[in-house]
């Protein structure tokens, strides 16, 4: 994104769906009801990875530099980022990501810019590895809402 004159931005933080927040991946049973995984594992917690998987999506999107990952200080002047991931859903054929998030401008900026999404991406099965893949899709998918955000915003 060459255009990209905002200053660094940082993910302070990102919740998902209290019934995907677990560390098992759940799949989806033929009646469309969650079902949990027993053997089938996330990393570590959802939330925690989604939020370094978009990090690392924005910080491919935008100049190097600009993203400042989780786990560092948040410079004075940076903006932060607060996601909240409002709903993700799995049908036979599609999952689907409902996501709402807040830039909030460094010293000197315009007002916070708020954003939301549905998003949407073709599911091959109900499958734990499926359900994987969407949720790095979808999770792509708004680091190019939140890229675009970020870009628009106007320097003092």
């Amino acid at each position: 994104m060459e255009s990209y004159a905002a200053p660094a931005l940082r993910i302070d933080t990102l919740s998902v769906p209290a019934g995907w927040d677990r560390i098992e991946i759940l799949s989806v049973s033929g009646a469309g009801e969650l079902r949990v995984n027993d053997f089938d594992h996330w990393s570590a917690p959802l939330a925690q990875i989604a939020r370094q998987a978009l990090s690392v999506d924005l910080d491919r999107r935008l100049p190097p530099g600009t993203v400042i990952y989780p786990r560092l200080p948040k410079p004075d002047g940076a903006l932060g980022i607060n996601v909240d991931i409002l709903e993700f859903s799995v049908v036979s054929s599609q999952a689907s990501m409902r996501a709402s998030w807040v830039i909030a401008p460094a010293a000197g900026l315009q007002a916070a810019k708020r954003g939301l999404a549905v998003l949407h991406d073709p599911l091959a099965s109900t499958e734990p590895a499926a359900v994987a893949r969407a949720w790095s899709q979808l999770i792509g998918q708004l680091a190019d809402r939140i890229a675009a955000d970020a870009a628009s915003l106007k320097m003092p």
